[in-house]
C-alpha cells in the first residue's frame, strides 16, 4: 500500500514546477520604473547609453526567472500528473486542490484547514464528486508509484 504522503509528494512536486512556469511567464513585464530610477539616482538620471540599454534590460529579465526543479524525481512526478490529466481532468483538479488547500487555513470559514466541502465548492462540484475523483486520482498515482518502485528495485 502506497502512503498518502508519497502521493502528496508527487502532486506537490508537480505544483512547484507549475508555479515556477507561471511566474516565468511574467518575465518581460517586470522592469524598473521611471520613479524608481529617479529615487535610485537621487533625481539626477544618467544620460542614455545610446543603445537603449536593451542588453541590460534582457539580463535583468533573465535574472528574474525562477529555475524550475529539474531532478529526475520531479520530472517523473510531472509526467505522472500529466498522465492523470489526460485520463481525467476531474481527478487531476481534485488532486491539485487537495494538495493545495487541505492543510491550509480557510479564511472564509476562519478555520485552520479547508474541509472537503470547501474544496469541492472551490472546484464547483459536489462533495461526493470531489471525493470520488480524489480517491480515483490517488489510486492512479499510487499505481504509478508502485510501477516506478518495481522498476527501481
Amino acid at each position: 500500500m502506497i502512503s498518502e504522503l508519497k502521493i502528496k509528494n508527487v502532486v506537490d512536486r508537480y505544483i512547484s514546477v507549475e508555479i515556477a512556469r507561471q511566474l516565468n511567464q511574467d518575465a518581460g513585464f517586470r522592469g524598473e520604473h521611471q520613479l524608481g530610477r529617479m529615487i535610485d539616482y537621487l533625481g539626477q538620471l544618467p544620460d542614455g547609453c545610446g543603445g537603449g540599454g536593451s542588453n541590460n534590460a534582457m539580463i535583468y529579465q533573465i535574472s528574474l526567472l525562477f529555475k524550475e526543479p529539474n531532478d529526475p524525481q520531479t520530472r517523473w512526478a510531472c509526467k505522472a500528473m500529466q498522465l492523470v490529466e489526460k485520463q481525467s481532468i476531474n481527478q487531476h483538479r481534485s488532486l491539485v486542490a487537495w494538495s493545495l488547500f487541505k492543510n491550509r487555513p480557510d479564511p472564509i470559514n476562519e478555520c485552520d484547514y479547508h474541509t472537503d466541502e470547501r474544496i469541492a465548492a472551490l472546484l464547483d462540484v459536489s462533495r461526493s464528486t470531489f471525493l470520488k475523483s480524489l480517491y480515483r486520482g490517488k489510486a492512479t498515482i499510487a499505481d504509478y508509484i508502485e510501477l516506478r518502485e518495481c522498476d527501481v528495485a
